[in-house]
C-alpha cells in the first residue's frame, strides 16, 4: 500500500520532474497575474518564480488599462470629498479614493499619479502643518513613507516619475521656488524654479540639483514622465521642458508654432502613449478656440507633427456656442488615440475618440468638482511587494 500511494503521488505532481531553467523558459511569457497563480502549485515553483536570479526573465509587474479618474469635491456644508469616477459604465472601483490604509493620515493631498502609483502629502492631524511624502499602491493597499528632504515647504511643487516597464524603482522631483523656503506665506513665492531635490527609491536618499533650464521657469501643475524624463509645461516662456531622473540633463523643447507665433493656455496637457511618444494639447484661440493635438514622432528632432484639430463646435454641439461652455484636456488615453476632456457648469466628463471623431459622455461630475483629475491604472508588481 505504500508504495502504491507513493506511485500515485509521483503520479500527481508531473511538473515536478521540470528542471529549473526550462521551468522559468515555460513561465516566461505569461502575464503577471497568471504567473502569481502558478505560484500555488508547488513551494519548488512558488521560489524559483520568487528568486532574485529569475526577475529579468519572469515578468514582475501587470499594469492594467486606465481604469478612470481621480478627483475632489465639496459638500454642502464645504466638507473635502474625495472620488473615483470610472471610464466605463459600472462595476465596482478599483480603489477607495479615501485611502483608509494610509496609517496616522487625518488628511492628504494627492500630488501626483503615475502607472498605478500615487504620491500624496500626509498630515497627521486635520489642523497640521506638517506633513511629510507617502508614496502608495491603492491596487494593492501598500504604502512608504519618504524620508524628508533638505529643502522642505508645502508650497513646493512635487511630482512623480514611475514606469515599471523600465524600472520597479520611483522618482519623486521636488522642485525649489524663489521664496519658497518657508511656511509663512505663499505669496512670497514668485514661482520660479531654481533647482530640484530628486528621490531615487533606489537610493534611499534625495539629491539636490540646481535648475539647468538656464531661464526662471514658472511650471504650470501638468506634467507626464517617460524616456527617463519628467516633462512640464512652463509659462513665461511657454515651452515644454523636461529634467532626467539623475537630474543632471535638463532639455527645453519649444512650442509647436502657427503663423502668429506660439499659442497655449490653461488648456494644456500631455501624456504618454503605448508607443511612448509624447503629446501636446493647446487651443488655437485665432481659429475658433480650435482644439490641436500635437505628437513628437522623434523625440531628439524637437519638432512637433500635428497629429488631429477639433473645433469645439464639433465636440459639444450648438450648446458651445450658445453658451460659451468652457473645457479644458483631463488627459490622453494611454493606448488609444482618445482625449478626455472637462466641460460646461456641471463639469462633464467625456471621451473623445480622434480616429472616429466620437464623442461619448462618461459621467456629470458635478459643480462642487474639482481638478485636477488624476488618472489611475490599476498596478500588481512582484517588486514592490515587500512595502508597508
Amino acid at each position: 500500500m505504500a508504495d502504491g500511494s507513493k506511485d500515485v503521488s509521483r503520479r500527481r505532481n508531473p511538473a515536478d520532474k521540470l528542471t529549473e531553467d526550462l521551468l522559468v523558459e515555460i513561465l516566461s511569457p505569461l502575464p503577471y497575474k497568471s504567473l502569481c497563480r502558478f505560484k500555488c502549485v508547488s513551494k519548488r515553483w512558488r521560489g524559483i518564480i520568487s528568486h532574485p536570479d529569475h526577475r529579468k526573465a519572469l515578468p514582475q509587474h501587470h499594469l492594467h488599462d486606465l481604469a478612470g479618474f481621480l478627483y475632489s469635491s465639496r459638500s454642502p456644508d464645504y466638507l473635502l470629498i474625495r472620488n473615483f469616477t470610472h471610464v466605463s459604465t459600472g462595476g465596482r472601483p478599483p480603489m477607495d479614493p479615501s485611502l483608509p490604509f494610509l496609517p496616522n493620515c487625518d488628511r492628504f493631498n494627492l500630488l501626483d499619479s503615475c502607472n498605478g502609483l500615487l504620491l500624496c502629502s500626509r498630515f497627521e492631524t486635520a489642523d497640521s502643518r506638517a506633513f511629510d511624502y507617502v508614496l502608495c499602491n491603492p491596487a494593492t493597499e501598500k504604502w512608504l513613507a519618504l524620508p524628508l528632504p533638505r529643502f522642505f515647504s508645502k508650497w513646493q511643487t512635487a511630482r512623480l516619475g514611475f514606469d515599471p516597464a523600465v524600472s520597479s524603482h520611483f522618482h519623486v522631483f521636488q522642485f525649489l521656488e524663489d521664496g519658497a523656503d518657508t511656511d509663512d506665506d505663499v505669496d512670497d513665492s514668485d514661482g520660479h524654479v531654481k533647482g530640484v531635490e530628486i528621490y531615487s527609491s533606489k537610493t534611499g536618499a534625495w539629491s539636490h540639483k540646481d535648475s539647468g533650464w538656464g531661464f526662471p521657469a514658472r511650471i504650470l501643475s501638468l506634467s507626464a514622465f517617460g524616456k527617463g524624463f519628467l516633462h512640464l509645461v512652463t509659462i513665461e516662456p511657454a515651452v515644454v521642458v523636461a529634467v532626467d531622473v539623475e537630474g543632471t540633463t535638463w532639455r527645453v523643447i519649444p512650442m509647436p508654432c502657427n503663423l502668429f507665433g506660439p499659442e497655449i493656455d490653461l488648456a494644456v496637457g500631455f501624456t504618454d502613449l503605448s508607443q511612448g511618444r509624447l503629446y501636446l494639447a493647446n487651443i488655437d484661440h485665432r481659429d475658433g478656440h480650435k482644439l490641436l493635438i500635437w505628437v513628437l514622432e522623434d523625440y531628439g528632432s524637437e519638432v512637433w507633427v500635428l497629429k488631429h484639430s477639433v473645433r469645439p463646435f464639433d465636440l459639444f454641439g450648438v450648446k458651445y456656442v450658445h453658451q460659451g461652455i468652457r473645457f479644458h484636456i483631463v488627459a490622453h488615453h494611454p493606448q488609444r488615440n482618445m482625449i478626455f476632456l472637462v466641460f460646461g457648469h456641471d463639469k462633464v466628463l467625456v471621451s473623445y475618440e480622434m480616429d472616429s471623431g466620437k464623442v461619448q459622455f462618461i459621467r456629470d461630475l458635478g459643480n462642487g468638482s474639482m481638478g485636477p483629475y488624476r488618472p489611475y491604472v490599476p498596478l500588481y508588481s512582484e517588486e514592490l511587494a515587500d512595502w508597508n
